[in-house]
């Protein structure tokens, strides 16, 4: 598929958003991460296939610059490009803060799930983040291990894709018309950023 030079350059921008507050979380150790702000920023702007490619070079560099453990996180990001794209463009999710709300909590639940299997057999339930301190607390106390990769993903990965949700509501609505018509699309017209 070939880009614009426009949408290549907010490819790069929403890129090394993630980069940049992920990799702010990942030193300060919180239990989120915080890394998919511009995935889907790019998937409500740009739509699937450029959310998925910011996604998956946020990643690759992530791993390169951070933690190698991040390249085996690539699904969970395309996950969230495709995830947010459909329920954007056919159910309007991004119309209203009472849409978004539920649509950040169920999409932690699904990348939670989609990442435990990941880290569980590759990385034996702890991959270097926050969430791993949740993970390693429920393992004290006797949980069996794909009981607390789960309900470590459980507790975290919903305020996590909350918050990442919420941040791209909020960054959408605070931009002009102007700036995003640029970028016009059914998306951005059908959740009332146009």
């Amino acid at each position: 598929m070939r880009f614009s030079a426009k949408e290549l350059s907010l490819m790069g921008m929403l890129v090394a958003l993630n980069v940049a507050i992920g990799g702010i979380v990942y030193m300060v150790k919180l239990p989120v991460f915080l890394d998919a702000i511009g995935t889907i920023l790019a998937a409500l702007v740009l739509g699937v296939v450029p959310a998925i490619v910011v996604g998956i070079v946020t990643l690759l560099l992530d791993a390169a610059i951070i933690n190698p453990v991040y390249v085996w996180f690539v699904g969970t990001e395309a996950v969230i490009a495709m995830f947010i794209y459909v329920l954007a463009s056919r159910l309007s999710v991004f119309k209203s803060l009472v849409r978004v709300v539920p649509t950040g909590l169920v999409l932690g639940v699904v990348t939670g799930i989609v990442s435990a299997p990941v880290l569980i057999f590759v990385f034996g339930g702890v991959a270097g983040s926050g969430r791993d301190l949740i993970t390693v607390a429920l393992l004290s106390t006797g949980e069996q291990i794909y009981k607390a990769v789960t309900l470590s993903g459980a507790a975290a990965e919903p305020l996590d894709k909350l918050l990442q949700v919420l941040a791209a509501f909020f960054v959408l609505r605070s931009l002009p018309k102007r700036v995003l018509g640029q970028y016009r699309n059914p998306v951005l017209e059908k959740n009332g950023f146009l």
